[in-house]
């Protein structure tokens, strides 16, 4: 089986709004494995992995998000293929305070 590799960075209103959830969510409904965390700039960034065509689905959804969020741009780095999954599941990565 042939498997697909990419990163993902989304802009605009998706913190605080469950974005990191239905990125985890959708994920999984789609059988992707991969991350997804919050970036101090306020954007929200990951990786997905799994097959081509759920994929684009996986992509399509980023650009609409959960109700409450506003979606300004999404872009999509390192598309590559694999020879099998890197990850086991879809972890949505909790962000820690700096320590002091």
């Amino acid at each position: 089986m042939a498997y697909r590799t990419i990163d993902f960075r989304v802009k605009g209103k998706v913190q605080g709004v469950f974005f990191r959830v239905f990125t985890k969510d959708t994920a999984q409904q789609l059988g992707l494995v991969g991350w997804v965390k919050n970036e101090q700039t306020g954007d929200v960034v990951g990786t997905a992995q799994g097959e081509e065509g759920a994929l684009a689905k996986f992509k399509e959804a980023l650009y609409h998000g959960p109700p409450h969020a506003r979606v300004t741009g999404v872009e999509f780095t390192n598309e590559a293929p694999l020879e099998r999954l890197q990850f086991q599941d879809f972890e949505k990565i909790r962000n820690r305070p700096p320590q002091c």
